[in-house]
């Protein structure tokens, strides 16, 4: 396909050129975009300087998860993110034809008449995640929870167009945001790979070794897990589990058979597990989409899920993976003995799953699913210049 005569210019909260954790999740998509159309920039709307400082103390918690949570999601901080995105975007004018918004932590199009359009890729809704306070997403009290809503609300409403990962989260910017349908599209996500890494051969092995990869223990369900890998373990003694997570594991958990890494997201190490392991296990509480889900399935590893969304829409049970019942730890002991038992069964989820993200989830995949609305908008523009 050659490459449209389309300017875009994108805004994120995030440093994409000097932040590790900005360039991997961000940094392949907004190549991919660049190499569909002319991406005359990429600004950073983050707070800097004594706003930075301000906004980090007033929202102060001694859980740094919390913390962090609360840094990005509050009241303030949006609005003064809204200024800083308002006046790349005024700038952009005559350089750019259509602004490409990273979720909704700010508004870029504050002044509306005075900017480009803008598109929107989110992955979640502040709505969602207050529907499981639980699982630790969602650091509002009930006044600024409904504060915050109404700005994104507002920030949907002035988009062109939105963009999702999953239909769920299509859904919800339908049903609770009021946005008509037609300007909403779930587009997936990409595996955030370079290049493909070579099949994992390990899949074929005799000796069953899984692995998990979640920062949050609880919300992706490393309790779950680590119960359910002692039941199994108990049937099958050499299989092992490596175990990947930022948060500390309560000393009640059974460890027998556990490799505990506290890895921070070092991608070099990350990608060596899954050059060890041959079963991948996801058993979260609450996904906003999968992106650890899709690199094993890419690693060509059998891969263990929960029959909820948005891991619905990524594996087809039985084909490319294996779905079982969330918060279900004897459920989850019986897929991982079905996995540690049949290597032919490992083998053959492992080889279709690599197939399945590599024809369907490359970010080229995902702006090519996107270009038909982002043509559609921008053509707009240039016509009116």
């Amino acid at each position: 396909m050659s490459k449209s005569p389309l300017r875009l210019v994108g805004l994120l909260a995030g440093d994409l050129y000097n932040d590790p954790t900005t360039k991997i999740k961000y940094g392949l998509f907004f190549a991919a975009l660049a190499r569909q159309y002319d991406l005359v920039g990429v600004h950073d709307a983050s707070l800097r300087g004594f706003s930075r400082f301000w906004n980090a103390v007033q929202v102060f918690h001694p859980s740094p998860r919390i913390w962090r949570k609360r840094y990005w999601q509050n009241v303030p901080a949006f609005r003064s993110r809204s200024k800083i995105a308002s006046r790349y975007l005024q700038e952009a004018v005559g350089m750019a034809d259509l602004g490409f918004q990273m979720n909704a932590l700010f508004d870029a199009r504050l002044k509306s008449s005075r900017s480009l359009p803008t598109v929107i890729y989110t992955d979640y809704t502040a709505y969602l995640s207050s529907l499981r306070p639980e699982a630790g997403r969602s650091p509002f009290t009930a006044d600024q929870l409904k504060k915050w809503l109404e700005l994104e609300r507002q920030t949907y409403k002035k988009a062109a167009h939105i963009f999702t990962r999953a239909q769920f989260v299509r859904r919800s910017i339908v049903d609770f945001y009021n946005i008509p349908p037609e300007r909403v599209t779930a587009v997936g996500g990409g595996v955030n790979f370079e290049e493909w890494p070579d099949v994992n051969l390990q899949s074929s092995q005799a000796d069953p070794v899984a692995l998990f990869i979640g920062r949050d223990f609880y919300r992706k369900g490393g309790d779950i897990l680590l119960e359910a890998f002692a039941r199994a373990h108990r049937q099958h003694p050499s299989a092992k589990l490596i175990f990947l997570t930022r948060d500390p594991i309560p000393q009640s958990f059974p460890l027998d058979g556990v490799e505990v890494l506290y890895t921070g997201w070092d991608r070099k190490k990350v990608n060596e597990c899954f050059r060890r392991a041959n079963i991948f296990v996801l058993p979260s509480r609450l996904e906003t989409w999968g992106d650890v889900l899709l690199e094993a399935m890419a690693y060509g590893i059998a891969s263990i899920g929960v029959n909820v969304e948005p891991m619905t829409e990524i594996v087809e049970d039985g084909r490319t993976g294996l779905l079982v019942e969330p918060d279900n730890a004897e459920a989850l002991g019986d897929g991982l003995v079905k996995l540690f038992k049949d290597i032919e069964l490992r083998k053959r989820l492992a080889e279709a799953s690599r197939d399945f993200v590599q024809n369907n989830y490359s970010w080229d995949h995902v702006v090519h699913r996107m270009a038909p609305k982002i043509q559609e908008i921008g053509l707009i523009t240039k016509g009116e210049e």
